[in-house]
């Protein structure tokens, strides 16, 4: 079981509406000890911070 689950959101340039791309995946996962935020990119270079409380 994950310990945490985040759903990556992409808009297809095309139509404008978001796309549900099985394709994609998380390319790299960073975080510092002692803190409670969590960076992670996926394969379209798309970047979030968050934060796990």
């Amino acid at each position: 079981m994950p310990v945490l689950s985040y759903k990556f959101g992409s808009i297809d340039l095309m139509s404008g509406f978001e796309a549900d791309d099985a394709n994609q995946f998380i390319s790299c996962v960073c975080w510092r000890g002692q803190s409670t935020d969590l960076i992670a990119t996926n394969s379209n270079g798309n970047i979030k911070i968050l934060e796990m409380v």
